[in-house]
């Protein structure tokens, strides 16, 4: 009997029958199968993500931290790791921010005012005494003597806008009265800046994303293992390591995008500052228009051969001229504008010589065009500028129009050298400026941060203020060395030769007219290995310089400076204040009440940095031993000076020895004064004639005098 063919409907039966042995998943089964096979990755990621939480990976360290509890409250520091996660792409050179510290909750009676910006705001190259965050505290407490005001300055070097709102938004826990905004120069070259080595999108939704992802334990972890190697040779600024697209093109999209992310991040500062019921003002940003030509080499490829020696012909021929011919300076530039008008040194030669003829309206309008048309963008551009002043007007903050409070005090509205340090950072003038111009602004607010007209015209002229912050010879010289290596990075010496010459001039006669044992220290002061972290103020070494040639009146005024430029909860500022009240006994014979007062106070803080692990260096414990001598409390300070000794070596264990000296005659130990002096001269190496001079004037002094032994200086054996 012949076999019948399956149909096609039999066959399509067939193919779903399940071979012998193996049973059919439904398609509720299979979709719970494939739900687990993709949840099980997840899982694995969510459990290595928590153990490398648990292992201290993951999330950022805040910009505000809460150091401990003390009497009123807990107190809070501007801590740097904070601003420095936001460095990715070169984390052995982030950012940094000057120390502040404040309490929380905010004192009954205290103004907390917030900077939130870049290094302008911060107050580069100027120590943090002299940075417009002290002129406008200053200038406060002078209008508001019933209250005590806060100004607490988050300005970060080398950072753009969206750093900029991380901070402010962290602070805005800390009960503001007042939130500044001072940024936009860095929008191409910050940290998160368009064409910076550490941009991360060129939006505000990638940088946000970005961030986001960066603070994932599992990209930490792997980024941990992927650190690039620091170069060799050349030490190169931050200004240089910023640097990412070295050429931005007149019709760059990144301009717009550095505008529009400006414009974003700002509003969203406002936003968030109404939110909280904090007014805020935000600042439009000053520029050296004048004396700076752009930093950037403009392209003219796009032109013939022939045009392009035509230009070059005539730049050369203005600036042979400039000088002494303005009018045909001129004629030469307007030749070379006509050829390429995007050529931005050309605008701004032609700005020179409009400037040197008076014709000062064109002359803004040319420098103008300079800055925007930089192929190196570091000044905030006219755009950027719009953008802020946009941002304010949509928003209803208080505008604060810094750029046009420089021109309204510059000769012809131009901005240069008088106002300006380098090409965005404001000279000391400036930095007052920029305070006066923020309470000029402040009469605009309204509730108990308005200041009225009537007493802001009743302020004092910048001179009172210079004086009581302090100016002298000694930062006017670490400003312009400081600025002398700025100026001396390559294209900066390529584009602008006499930047360079200027502060160098500058150190170079300030050298000329200080004592040699000044130029000496000064000069050590130029050398990064005589600041391991931080760089110290030179007004503490020259006060030191200072007190060896008794001239104590300029020591204690020069450490009354490096006191204001230090933390005021750090090591240094405990030296800084010993020394000052060193200065004062030798000058008045006795410590008043309120330096005693003043040594007791520093002593607790000083304990307050050892109980929380803030110093580990031996200083602070140093210090306060020291201090404790000063007020007479030889056994109090004799804890102090042991726990100093295994911390430090040198010289610094030297002067330690000799103070555990003094304290042990004081108090009649004069076994253990000779015990500690003779293992120095068995140990001590080098220094062993230093501790032999001690044994020699020992000799003498009977236990519990001593009358013969330095009790407020460390001169033995102490280096420069």
């Amino acid at each position: 009997m012949p076999r019948r063919q399956p149909n096609a409907e039999t066959q399509v039966a067939d193919t779903n029958v399940p071979p012998p042995g193996r049973s059919v998943l439904s398609r509720r089964k299979r979709r719970i199968y494939v739900a687990l096979a993709l949840l099980i990755p997840v899982v694995f990621l969510g459990i290595l993500e928590a153990g490398l939480r648990f292992a201290k990976y993951g999330g950022y360290p805040p910009t505000i931290l809460r150091v401990g509890p003390m009497s009123g409250g807990t107190l809070c520091i501007t801590d740097n790791p904070g601003p420095a996660s936001y460095f990715f792409a070169n984390k052995s050179r982030p950012g940094t921010l000057d120390t502040y510290s404040f309490l929380a909750p905010k004192p009954k009676g205290t103004i907390r005012v917030v900077i939130g910006g870049e290094s302008a705001a911060k107050g580069f190259p100027q120590p943090m005494c002299f940075a417009p965050s002290a002129f406008l505290e200053a200038m406060l407490h002078d209008l508001w003597l019933d209250r005590k005001v806060e100004v607490i300055n988050l300005g970060t070097t080398a950072v753009a806008s969206f750093p900029v709102l991380g901070m402010l938004t962290e602070a805005l826990d800390y009960e503001p009265d007042l939130v500044i905004v001072h940024c936009g120069n860095n929008e191409f070259f910050g940290a998160y800046g368009v064409a910076s080595l550490h941009r991360a999108g060129n939006t505000p939704t990638a940088m946000a994303l970005h961030r986001t992802l960066r603070s994932l334990a599992l990209v930490q972890f792997i980024d941990s293992f992927a650190r690039p190697a620091e170069p060799a040779g050349h030490q190169r600024t931050l200004m240089e390591t910023m640097v990412g697209q070295s050429f931005t093109a007149p019709d760059d999209p990144l301009r717009g995008a550095a505008a529009y992310n400006l414009k974003t991040h700002v509003g969203k500062i406002i936003e968030r500052c109404k939110a909280r019921g904090v007014p805020v003002i935000v600042c439009t940003m000053a520029a050296n228009e004048r004396d700076l030509a752009p930093l950037g080499d403009s392209d003219a490829s796009v032109l013939s051969p022939e045009d392009q020696a035509k230009l070059h012909a005539a730049l050369e021929a203005a600036e042979k001229l400039m000088d002494r011919e303005s009018g045909s300076a001129i004629v030469q530039l307007k030749s070379a504008t006509a050829l390429l008008p995007t050529h931005a040194r050309a605008q701004y030669l032609l700005g020179r010589a409009q400037y040197a003829q008076k014709d000062y309206s064109s002359a803004i309008a040319s420098f103008q065009k300079a800055i925007d048309l930089d192929p190196m963008p570091w000044r905030c551009p006219g755009p950027s500028n719009q953008a802020i002043r946009e941002a304010a007007a949509q928003s209803g903050a208080v505008l604060c129009d810094l750029q046009k409070a420089f021109r309204d005090a510059s000769e012809g509205g131009c901005v240069g050298w008088e106002l300006m340090d380098d090409h965005v950072h404001p000279s000391l003038l400036g930095q007052a400026l920029t305070a006066r111009a923020i309470v000029s602004a402040m009469t605009a607010l309204t509730g108990e941060m308005t200041v009225r007209p009537e007493a802001l015209a009743n302020l004092p002229g910048d001179g009172e203020y210079l004086r009581r912050l302090g100016d002298n010879p000694y930062d006017r010289y670490g400003v312009a060395h400081t600025v002398r290596v700025l100026c001396d990075v390559p294209f900066i010496r390529r584009t602008n030769p006499q930047a360079y010459e200027r502060f160098d001039a500058i150190c170079r006669d300030i050298e000329r007219d200080v004592p040699p044992e000044v130029v000496t220290v000064a000069r050590k002061w130029q050398d990064p290995m005589t600041h391991p972290g931080a760089k110290r103020p030179i007004t503490g070494m020259v006060g030191r310089v200072m007190i060896r040639m008794g001239n104590y009146d300029e020591a204690e005024r020069l450490y009354e400076v490096a006191r204001r430029s230090v933390a005021h909860y750090s090591s240094w500022n405990l030296e800084y204040n010993y020394f000052r009240l060193v200065c004062r006994e030798r000058l008045h014979k006795k410590l008043s009440d309120e330096d005693r007062a003043l040594a007791l106070e520093c002593i607790e803080r000083g304990n307050f940095l050892l109980s929380h692990g803030r110093s580990e260096s031996g200083m602070a414990e140093r210090y306060c031993g020291r201090l404790h001598q000063l007020r007479g409390e030889w056994n109090e300070a004799i804890p102090f000076l042991l726990a100093a000794r295994p911390k430090v070596s040198g010289s610094d264990l030297v002067a330690v020895d000799q103070a555990l000296v003094v304290s042990y005659m004081s108090v009649g130990r004069r076994v253990d004064a000779l015990r500690l002096i003779d293992d120095g001269i068995d140990n001590s190496g080098e220094f062993a004639s230093l501790y032999r001079q001690m044994r020699k004037g020992l000799a003498s002094v009977p236990s519990g005098d001593a009358s013969t032994q330095p009790t407020s200086d460390e001169s033995a054996g102490r280096p420069m």
